[in-house]
């Protein structure tokens, strides 16, 4: 499976087309139009922006202001039709939180009605572009239906700062012949392991989907990745094509040992180069080594180590986000 986060991203820059398509008709000039999508979709869906504003809606309707200006002073006699397709944008958000018919039909009513819109529709237009975006929605919903599951889900231990540590677990029936230890141990065989974080990955890229859809920025998640893979070049080539999206990378971190990291780095190194965010987990194997904890997103330190307050007094010179583990607690320093 390619990056759902790619195809998600397709999936509404379609819509957006379409959308521009129906409502400016024969007006319809993609270079015009290109601009306001690109950049609806960099701040909506990557949070990249230049204006500051604390309200997003604000933001982004300065950013799409500021690509109407540019495209005005570059095509003057365009300037009715820019300023349309600026208007039009406006309600490309709402559509997108809609989650009912009635609050549809009201929504393309005042679009409709709009008088900063110069545009004459017809019954026909109308009635095309209901049709669309009801479709997108029904599609919409049925995308994220795909990763509602019973029988997974993704358990969450939550740290400060919008850091959460994610665990595959089943809730599969299975049969009582078969014992706790037998189960357990089956579910944590290495090529078990292994498929379960390309799982826990589809399910981890789905959840930033939704976050984003809820304009939430923030949230990072972890997993803990097998380097058996390392060893599996078509493998890991599958596995990791679903997080191969730069948004992705950075709101997804792969966890390692620093006793896995010394035995593999130069293929470690490789993924980190590649733009992969790896977390490391230092163990006994810690050599004191802090040159290399810099090529980390995240450094989990467990509180009873013996170079713990060394690291913790060298965290200004680490630079990277030191987490405490402390059984069952934890610490953010």
């Amino acid at each position: 499976m390619n990056c759902i986060f790619d195809d998600y991203m397709k999936f509404v820059d379609s819509f957006l087309s379409s959308y521009f398509r129906i409502l400016l008709e024969n007006k319809y000039e993609r270079r015009l139009v290109r601009p306001f999508i690109d950049k609806y979709i960099s701040v909506r869906y990557y949070n990249d922006f230049v204006v500051k504003d604390t309200r997003f809606t604000e933001r982004l309707n300065k950013e799409l202001n500021s690509v109407a200006k540019e495209m005005i002073k570059e095509n003057e006699e365009k300037s009715e039709k820019i300023k349309n397709i600026f208007a039009l944008f406006s309600y490309v958000l709402f559509i997108e939180k809609c989650e009912s018919n009635a609050e549809l039909n009201s929504l393309i009513k005042t679009l409709f009605t709009d008088k900063n819109i110069t545009l004459v529709y017809s019954i026909e237009t109308k009635e095309e572009l209901t049709e669309l975006v009801k479709n997108f929605m029904d599609k919409k919903a049925e995308f994220f239906k795909l990763f509602t599951s019973n029988e997974f889900v993704l358990n969450e231990n939550k740290y400060p700062n919008d850091v959460i540590v994610v665990d595959l677990a089943q809730r599969c029936n299975l049969s009582k012949l078969y014992s706790e230890y037998a189960i357990d141990k089956a579910y944590n065989a290495d090529i078990v392991v292994e498929n379960k974080l390309y799982l826990s990955l589809l399910l981890l890229s789905y959840r930033v989907i939704v976050d984003i859809t809820k304009l939430n920025f923030k949230t990072e998640y972890v997993i803990d990745f097998p380097t058996t893979l390392l060893e599996k070049t078509k493998k890991i080539l599958k596995y990791l094509r679903v997080l191969d999206n730069e948004y992705l990378k950075t709101r997804i971190n792969l966890r390692i040992k620093y006793k896995e990291y010394k035995e593999n780095k130069k293929k470690i190194n490789n993924l980190i180069n590649q733009g992969y965010s790896i977390c490391v987990e230092l163990d006994n194997e810690f050599d004191m080594d802090f040159s290399c904890l810099l090529l980390f997103s995240f450094i989990f330190v467990n509180k009873n180590a013996k170079y713990y307050d060394i690291i913790i007094n060298s965290k200004e010179d680490v630079k990277t986000e030191i987490i405490t583990l402390w059984g069952e607690k934890w610490k953010l320093l």
